[in-house]
This record gives structure tokens, C-alpha cells and sequence, in this order.
């Protein structure tokens, strides 16, 4: 399978869907381990890592544009003010992320960021005028349930910076989602990621400067050049060349293995147990979105007949 992947990263092909689902799944797993890394750090602090995330993203990005000169070339005179603020957003979702994960814990972060798609739904009826289904709207209020017994448990235990940081994701996430597809599809997804390693780069920076200086061990310097080079840089990629041979409803559902092995990893080691309440609240939402995908993709398919 990697031959006709890196053909398809060049612009010589696509991807089959048994392809394209396949590296959607592996690009969801290796999100995943963003926590992971975060939890491993030994000194360097949220702002530290974002910056060397953010450099190493854009770096590596960057040379994935050389590469796809001749094949499929980076169309940089195509960003125009929605790129670019796209590209803002996600900058945004990724420093929300990892300064909730400094605050409260991955399993909170990481379920609350399942929201996303009801977001998305809400925001684009508001500014796309997209249909609402009532399926969309009994999942919604389901999932939201789901996420006021996760508030409240993170509140209880005194992580409300934390809280408010992880429940400000799939806001902009919808935000953010919302904006690409009023592009359509002529956007190159690469361009919002180069962005978005640009932005975190310069603002993240910017205050580790203020504050603590740059200074970071070899050990944290690397662990952020995983987090950024590798699971950004290359994840990314994978994932936005996978979805275009996949249906969007199954995107969601293939890409909860991010949401779901997060807190996995982390109850693995350092031993971080989430609050039953947490674990709860999450099930709850995680139930409302695979409801709301298998619902979703039923409609899709009874409508193509």
C-alpha cells in the first residue's frame, strides 16, 4: 500500500477506498499519541512545546511541497483571506489542546473534542443554511448531555482552565470545518497546515520568549519535533489525501480511534485515571456520534439508490 500512496502524495493517482480508509484510520491513531508525547516532556512547558511543534509542523510541510513540485504542485497564490484564516483556526485548536492538557486530563480533552461534528452541524446551518436533520438534532442533544457531566466533573476537580480551554476545541473545530467546505473542494488541504505551523511557531514563541526563554533539553526538543514533524507533518497529509476517497460520514467514524486511544495511552503510562464521571460522559459521546454517522451514511446511501 505504500507505493500507491506516496504516488497519490505526488499528484500520479488516487487512492481506492480500502486505501484511502485505511491511512484515515492510521492518521487517527497516530493523533493519538499527541498526548502521549505532551505527558513526556521533562521541562519544557505547554508554551515550549507548542513552538517546537509549530516549527517542526511547518518545516516538514514545507518539504512535502518541494516534493510534490513536479506532480501535484502547493498552489500558494490560491490562499486568499478563508485559507488563511482557516489556517488561524487550526493553529488555535492546537494550542487549545495542548494547554488543556496542561491543565486537566487527555481522557476530557480528548472526548470533549468528539463534539466536533454536532458543531459543525450547527454552524453550518447558521452560516452555509444546511439542513438540520432531526437525527442530527437528537444526537446533538444527547451528545451535549454527555458533555455537561464531563464539564461538571472537570469543574468538580478543579480543572476549569483546563475545561474551558478543551470545550473551546470543537467550537472552532466546527468554525473551522465550516469554512473549508464554503471553499469546496478546490482548496489544497496542505495550505491551512502550513499556516497553522507559521501562526503556532510565531505566537507560541512569542510568549516563551516573555516568559521561560527557549531553552529546552535534547529530550523535549525531540518530543516536540514528533508531535509536530511527524504527526502533524506526515499525519495531516495522510489524513487529508484519505478523506478524498472516503465518505465523510465514515471520516468521523475512522477518526475516533484518535479520541478513543488518547486516554489509553496516557492510563498506560504515566498511570492518568480519568474521573468516572469523565469516563461516562465521554461514552455518551462517543455514542452520539457513532449513532449519528451510521444514521448519516444510512440517508447517504438510500438517497444515491
Amino acid at each position: 500500500m505504500v507505493t500507491p500512496v506516496l504516488r497519490a502524495l505526488v499528484g500520479e493517482g488516487e487512492l481506492s477506498y480500502r486505501q484511502g480508509a485505511s491511512i484515515v484510520l492510521i492518521s487517527g491513531v497516530m493523533f493519538s499519541f499527541t498526548a502521549l508525547l505532551f505527558r513526556a516532556l521533562d521541562n519544557a512547558n505547554d508554551w515550549q512545546f507548542l513552538t517546537m511543534r509549530g516549527g517542526s509542523t511547518a518545516l516538514v510541510l514545507l518539504v512535502v511541497a518541494y516534493v510534490r513540485r513536479r506532480g501535484r504542485p502547493v498552489r500558494f497564490d490560491e490562499i486568499d483571506w478563508k485559507v488563511a484564516l482557516a489556517g488561524v483556526l487550526l493553529a488555535v485548536m492546537s494550542m487549545l489542546f495542548i494547554l488543556a492538557l496542561a491543565r486537566t486530563t487527555a481522557a476530557l480533552t480528548t472526548f470533549l473534542l468528539a463534539a466536533a461534528p454536532f458543531f459543525g452541524a450547527l454552524f453550518g446551518r447558521v452560516f452555509l443554511g444546511e439542513k438540520v436533520s432531526m437525527v442530527t438534532v437528537g444526537a446533538m442533544a444527547t451528545a451535549m448531555s454527555g458533555v455537561a457531566v464531563m464539564v461538571g466533573s472537570g469543574i468538580e476537580a478543579g480543572q476549569t482552565a483546563g475545561v474551558v480551554f478543551a470545550a473551546l476545541i470543537p467550537l472552532v473545530l466546527g468554525l473551522y470545518n465550516v469554512l473549508l467546505r464554503s471553499k469546496g473542494s478546490s482548496v489544497d488541504p496542505i495550505l491551512p497546515a502550513i499556516i497553522a505551523g507559521g501562526t503556532l511557531v510565531v505566537v507560541a514563541g512569542f510568549v516563551s520568549v516573555l516568559t521561560v526563554g527557549l531553552a529546552m533539553s535534547l529530550r523535549d526538543i525531540l518530543l516536540g519535533f514528533a508531535a509536530g514533524g511527524v504527526i502533524l507533518g506526515i499525519g495531516l497529509p495522510l489524513f487529508n489525501l484519505g478523506h478524498r476517497s472516503v465518505p465523510t460520514a465514515q471520516v468521523s467514524l475512522l477518526n475516533l480511534s484518535e479520541i478513543v486511544l488518547a486516554p489509553i495511552w496516557v492510563w498506560i503510562w504515566p498511570g492518568e485515571v480519568p474521573a468516572t464521571a469523565t469516563l461516562i460522559g465521554g461514552a455518551i459521546v462517543l455514542v452520539a456520534v457513532i449513532y449519528l454517522v451510521v444514521a448519516s451514511d444510512r440517508q447517504f446511501r438510500l438517497a444515491a439508490r
